[in-house]
């Protein structure tokens, strides 16, 4: 690198009618298209102005803006201001911020359930064309979203003491994939309104799937495990250490803890436990590793990690499968800020979210762009990778007689895998 002593002076010109910042875009319009979204999108019926922008286009404006970072409104001026890239994608209309503000305002609950039928639909042709059938983890969670400010509605403190909103969240552990979001005020307790969410998300899965559920303690609630045990559902849900239960677990002999194949001096046991007033008894599955102060190891002291499950099998391998439901923190965390959707940009509760379930819906989309497109080696890219490589990759629009041609800012290679990826999405 040659800096000189003085920095060269460039001149800065206008080309926004021949360049595009995201042509990685196109792929994934294609791909939205491929599993229906587009069309799904074009059967909304949100209310429009006389001479106002298609919802398709709006919602997809949203998604595309997602993709490729952006977090507020006001980032959609970014796509707005590239005429090459809007014709990229198919002559893209992109609301101004305060048009698109409008718009989600407008959304009433009957439209968030149509975006979620869209979604339900594209989860159905996704899978179809991955052609799975092993079992479904389910990790039901929930998580809060810090907000500012006093007039958002909605938005209180919770157990957290943190105020924002605490919106119910389920993901398909195997896929990555979000099946539901459901918003609610930041004062519900884990818990609030989770079987009627829960009965929501299950029928956008494929059928004849065996499922298991996985939920943590916030969910430990006899109402819950009575509606799971109704359905005949399988699940394990993290124990709340109450203390009858450590009275339980610490009343087992000696010889009934074994030990914990894949955690060094963790040791584990079962016993049949039926907590206060709950339908019937269950299998509770107990860890506990040695408490330490330092370095120093308290002798009888143990720390203990119990999960109530009506599952079959090994003890040892149903609490390795219910432990690895950390993942789901990873999976809120991606979609929080990854995808952008913690920042709520509207004061109205339905707007936010209209909001969220547009993100949701940008967040599979990228999902399905690495399951069905990418090599199993680049399917765990976060998306900030995935926008680095694939989405905001800089190109030239040239058109030759009847042909459209895109010139990409990057070296051979990678022009070969857009044109194999484009070829991938055709033979969808």
């Amino acid at each position: 690198m040659n800096i000189p002593n003085r920095p060269r002076k460039i001149k800065y010109l206008p080309s926004h009618d021949k360049m595009s910042s995201f042509t990685g875009l196109k792929l994934a319009t294609d791909l939205a298209a491929k599993l229906g979204i587009v069309q799904g999108l074009q059967r909304l019926t949100v209310k429009k102005r006389r001479r106002g922008i298609p919802i398709a286009d709006f919602v997809m404006s949203l998604v595309n803006s997602f993709l490729v970072g952006g977090e507020h409104l006001t980032d959609l001026n970014v796509l707005r201001q590239e005429t090459a890239t809007r014709e990229l994608l198919y002559g893209l209309e992109v609301p101004a911020p305060t048009t698109a503000g409008e718009t989600l305002r407008k959304f009433h609950l009957g439209h968030i359930k149509q975006v979620e039928a869209v979604t339900r639909a594209a989860l159905r042709q996704g899978e179809e064309l991955l052609g799975g059938s092993e079992p479904i983890t389910l990790d039901l969670d929930s998580s809060i979203f810090e907000v500012h400010g006093y007039f958002k509605e909605g938005a209180r403190y919770g157990y957290s003491h943190v105020k924002g909103f605490h919106p119910l969240l389920c993901f398909w552990a195997e896929r990555r994939l979000l099946i539901g979001a459901r918003l609610r005020a930041g004062n519900r307790t884990s818990a609030h309104k989770a079987t009627s969410f829960l009965a929501e998300c299950l029928p956008r899965l494929p059928e004849d799937r065996r499922i298991r559920l996985r939920m943590d303690a916030g969910f430990y609630n006899r109402e819950i495990v009575s509606d799971l045990l109704d359905r005949r559902l399988e699940f394990s849900i993290s124990a709340m250490l109450t203390s009858a239960l450590r009275r339980a677990i610490e009343a087992l002999p000696p010889e009934r803890w074994k030990s914990y194949p894949w955690e060094d001096e963790a040791e584990w046991a079962e016993f049949s436990y039926r907590p206060h007033r709950w339908p019937r008894a269950l299998r509770m599955l107990v860890k506990r590793v040695p408490y330490y102060e330092g370095d120093q190891r308290l002798f009888g002291e143990y720390f203990y990690t119990c999960v109530i499950t009506n599952r079959r099998g090994a003890g040892s391998s149903l609490l390795r499968h219910h432990l690895a439901r950390g993942g789901a923190e990873n999976y809120i965390e991606e979609f929080k800020n990854g995808v952008g959707a913690r920042l709520l940009p509207s004061q109205d509760f339905v707007a936010n979210w209209a909001w969220l379930v547009v993100a949701q819906l940008a967040y599979n989309l990228g999902q399905w762009f690495k399951l069905l497109l990418l090599p199993r080696a680049e399917q765990s890219y976060q998306f900030k990778k995935l926008r680095l490589h694939w989405f905001c990759v800089a190109g030239r629009l040239i058109r030759s007689g009847r042909q459209l041609r895109l010139a990409l800012a990057r070296q051979p290679e990678t022009v070969r895998r857009f044109v194999e990826l484009q070829a991938a999405i055709l033979r969808l």
